[in-house]
């Protein structure tokens, strides 16, 4: 026969076994569906926990008032019993006695079901909330990122439309004949972006690194990553009087390899 979790779930045969409620069939139907499902196996044992502390948390003594007239009771039924009161009465009383026995341990048993019942729909609720709280958190990630990247576009757009801002375009030194890049210098806001749209991809273990000319002498300006298409921001030198972009090992160099001078231009 087909064990179908789910449909099993839905009896309440677990809450019943927990309790002790089921009969020796039932309680086989529920060890084998544990044997079969650990996650049953561990809920079974969670009701179990729950059951325990349920009864520690109201396991409170009677008050006195009642000890002391269940002990007059008791008195009572022994002076009757010394007294040989009718075996009608002795038997009503035996049978009350059981009806209220059985009826306390059914009240017993609905109030631990209620509450295993409650304890249940918590820790659904409880699953419930965690997944939309990642969620929450998930979202607010993305919006946070995504204004990130609206406010790092509106600087660049601020930037590249600002009355100081110049585009440069750094042309092949005939090493690869269709490389070029575009750069844009602000000197007034000491700035400077560079776009290697057309640089063609650098080699594994190779990068592109853009340098500054300043009175003869190759300042670092920063790497270039050659798989972007968008762009990026490099460091502003002062005095610089032109740009060179070169294609160095992974890390770059602090010395530009001249013979792998890909494009430059003049600022």
């Amino acid at each position: 026969m087909r064990m179908d979790k789910e449909n099993f779930l839905k009896t309440g045969l677990l809450e019943q076994y927990v309790l002790g409620l089921t009969d020796e069939r039932e309680s086989e139907e529920v060890e084998r569906y544990a044997e079969a499902f650990p996650e049953i196996k561990a809920e079974i044992e969670s009701m179990r926990k729950a059951v325990d502390e349920y009864a520690q948390q109201y396991a409170v003594m009677p008050p006195e008032e009642l000890k002391a007239r269940v002990m007059e009771e008791i008195d009572e039924k022994a002076t009757g019993s010394r007294t040989g009161g009718s075996s009608e009465g002795r038997i009503a009383r035996s049978s009350g006695g059981r009806w209220g026995a059985w009826l306390a341990r059914a009240i017993m048993a609905m109030l631990i079901i209620l509450s295993l019942s409650f304890y249940q729909s918590k820790v659904a609720a409880d699953r419930q909330y965690e997944a939309l709280s990642r969620e929450y958190r998930t979202f607010q990630q993305d919006c946070s990122r995504r204004q990130a990247q609206q406010e790092k576009l509106q600087e660049v757009y601020a930037f590249l439309n600002h009355e100081h801002t110049t585009p440069i375009r750094l042309l092949s030194t005939g090493l690869v004949r269709e490389a070029e890049a575009v750069a844009f210098f602000n000197e007034a806001q000491k700035k400077v972006f560079v776009n290697p749209t057309l640089l063609p991809p650098p080699p594994q273990g190779k990068t592109y690194q853009i340098w500054a000319d300043v009175e003869g002498e190759m300042v670092n300006m920063g790497l270039i990553d050659g798989h972007s298409k968008e762009l990026q921001p490099a460091t502003f030198i002062d005095g610089t009087e032109s740009l060179n972009i070169t294609l160095e090992p992974d890390g770059g160099s602090e010395e530009p390899t001249v013979t792998l001078l890909y494009v430059n231009g003049k600022v």
